[in-house]
């Protein structure tokens, strides 16, 4: 079985909405732990939650991981069960939030629909699927039954789409789109740490254009390697190219948000 469901919504504390979830996992599995990634996600907001459930596949990769933003609910459309070519196991519904995490995990292996007739619980309430259909099959997959046995299965073309595309090479640029600014106005581009691996050593020099904007600063492994108030490129614990500040907001200092391209020129090899 997997000991651990990684929880990550929009729900916030104020509620009872991840508390409630909570109890039906603890319910239909009481041996399974509960990490709750994120709560705080900004409601509707499906680009932040895709890299908060891309970041913890990355850290822990054999957690189950329950992500819920989700705008379209009891609209028609999917709720979904992803097993990844790694083997890690994601459950959400069907727009895009998790796709993100695949990338991180050796892609999409099988995709299956969840069937709430096949669950344990009562018909849900078209508005709180996360209570009714999500956390209850996660709850059922991390006691170790199999996704068929509760899902049928879905092509994986026929998925809604990412919220953001995955990074691309262009020339000697490696091009993607900012993805997140965190609370300390770092921000990530969607460049993940195996796409620079033997590609950039400490204290190199990198150059990001965003638009007309130049950002060049050493390759750094933490945030002290410059001086306070000097920019560093590193890759930070989520496992995506970073640009922070050391004691400062990057995202001030270069009026960088979310939803930008940029284009990271490495060193040559």
């Amino acid at each position: 079985m997997n000991s651990i469901i990684c929880f990550t919504s929009d729900f916030g504390s104020g509620d009872t909405w991840v508390g409630m979830c909570h109890a039906v996992i603890l319910r239909a599995c009481p041996q399974v732990r509960i990490v709750d990634l994120a709560h705080d996600v900004p409601p509707f907001d499906i680009r932040k939650a895709a890299v908060v459930a891309a970041s913890g596949v990355w850290q822990l990769p054999d957690a189950i991981h329950l992500a819920v933003v989700d705008p379209g609910v009891g609209g028609g459309r999917r709720d979904l069960i992803i097993v990844t070519g790694s083997g890690s196991i994601l459950v959400g519904p069907d727009n895009g939030v998790l796709i993100p995490a695949t990338w991180r995990s050796g892609g999409i292996a099988e995709v299956f629909s969840i069937v709430p007739e096949h669950l344990d619980f009562s018909l849900p309430l078209p508005t709180f699927h996360a209570r009714d259909i999500l956390a209850p099959a996660a709850a059922i997959l991390a006691c170790g039954v199999q996704a068929s046995v509760i899902g049928e299965p879905v092509d994986p073309d026929t998925m809604v789409g990412p919220p953001f595309a995955p990074h691309r090479v262009e020339g000697d640029a490696l091009v993607a789109e900012v993805i997140d600014v965190d609370r300390f106005g770092s921000f990530r581009i969607a460049i993940p740490a195996e796409a620079l691996h033997d590609r950039v050593g400490r204290g190199e020099r990198v150059e990001i254009t965003i638009g007309h904007l130049l950002v060049e600063a050493p390759f750094g492994s933490t945030f002290s390697d410059v001086e306070e108030g000097e920019p560093v490129v590193l890759i930070d614990s989520s496992g995506w190219l970073t640009v922070a500040v050391n004691l400062g907001s990057a995202a001030d200092r270069y009026g960088v948000e979310p939803g930008v391209v940029a284009h990271c020129h490495l060193p040559g090899r």
